[in-house]
């Protein structure tokens, strides 16, 4: 019974190791602080569950992160709606196909997010939307959530896109009941102090206070607009301060910027910002309104968000996963930021 036990406990340390490749995280001391950046490789099977064509056709769309699993979400081919949703370990085991409703397996726009430790998604255009049950693994219809994007203990926000005509962020205040307007696109906010950083593309903005800004008009509260078939964004900056803005950049040059926010995260009460430029990944800090390089990951990461997929980007106020593509090669993977600690895991699919 012994050897046994030595026998299946060594086959498991060796499947751990065959699907995940060591990470070899070092340590990156800053004059701003250190990194621990870490990189790897997850070796994921997917043979008992997809056609042996599926590795040149595929792609990532959707990918979370909850509870040490991962939740990815794939597009079978260009032609096909057809999609494969995957719960998978830390170390590439996958642990099961979840069955997708028809309304998400059809559903070209969607989001996939975690909300208060529970697994959404959100077909665009569609009242119906889905959660988790985490026990089971099996998808509840619901009611449909808010296209939040930040909540503290005061403060519930939410985001709305209108396309050409605008976006606005909603600051909900908790006590009062009250919404205050702000004219943003951007979907990634840090709070630092008693402070809000809202951060995206080429701009970041500060709010010192909330209740300083714009008090909305009743009939432009969020679930108001949220119902209507056309609104407009805000073009309120009242109470907010533009820190950060790329003034070389226009969203009519359809180009991509020559530099741009990737995401925003804090450690030790400091911003810090993932960045790209033509060439490479960074790390940066903001200093006299300049994106001040501080870290280079030496290649660039092209990270992705799905269409319409960009609720709550940050969970438990620190843990962030990114998705990024690597065109050429048709290859995945995952930047995750916890703190000062930044991963970077390439997905190596396997189905044969």
């Amino acid at each position: 019974m012994r050897i046994l036990i030595v026998v299946i406990i060594f086959i498991s340390l060796l499947s751990c190791s065959l699907n995940s490749k060591k990470n070899n995280a070092q340590t990156y001391s800053t004059p701003d602080g250190e990194f621990i950046i870490g990189i790897d490789t997850l070796n994921i099977n997917l043979k008992s569950y997809v056609s042996p064509t599926f590795d040149k056709y595929y792609s990532l769309t959707h990918a979370i992160k909850n509870k040490n699993k991962y939740y990815c979400l794939f597009k079978a081919n260009k032609e096909s709606y057809k999609k494969f949703l995957f719960k998978i370990s830390e170390t590439g085991i996958v642990e099961k196909e979840i069955k997708l409703p028809r309304d998400l397996t059809n559903c070209f726009y969607s989001d996939l997010f975690v909300f208060h430790d529970t697994i959404y998604s959100k077909p665009y255009m569609n009242d119906k939307s889905y959660y988790l049950d985490s026990e089971k693994d099996i998808w509840i219809e619901t009611a449909e959530p808010d296209d939040v994007i930040y909540e503290d203990e005061r403060y519930y926000v939410t985001y709305l896109d209108f396309g050409e005509w605008g976006s606005t962020t909603w600051f909900k205040d908790k006590l009062s009941g009250k919404e205050y307007e702000l004219a943003s696109s951007a979907k990634i906010i840090n709070k630092i102090d008693k402070n809000y950083y809202i951060s995206g593309g080429v701009r970041v903005i500060k709010v010192n206070n909330p209740l300083e800004m714009k008090q909305c008009d009743k009939e432009y509260y969020y679930q108001i607009i949220k119902k209507k078939e056309f609104s407009e964004g805000t073009n309120s900056l009242v109470g907010a301060e533009i820190i950060y803005k790329d003034t070389t950049y226009s969203q009519w040059d359809f180009e991509e910027p020559k530099q741009h926010f990737i995401t925003s995260f804090k450690v030790d009460n400091k911003l810090f910002h993932l960045c790209n430029d033509s060439i490479k990944t960074y790390v940066a800090k903001l200093q006299d309104n300049k994106i001040i390089p501080i870290l280079d990951f030496e290649k660039k990461y092209s990270v992705f968000n799905w269409y319409f997929s960009y609720r709550c980007k940050i969970q438990e106020n620190t843990f962030q996963l990114l998705k990024f593509r690597n065109e050429d090669e048709n290859t995945f993977g995952f930047i995750e930021i916890n703190g000062n600690k930044i991963n970077i895991r390439y997905l190596s699919l396997k189905n044969n």
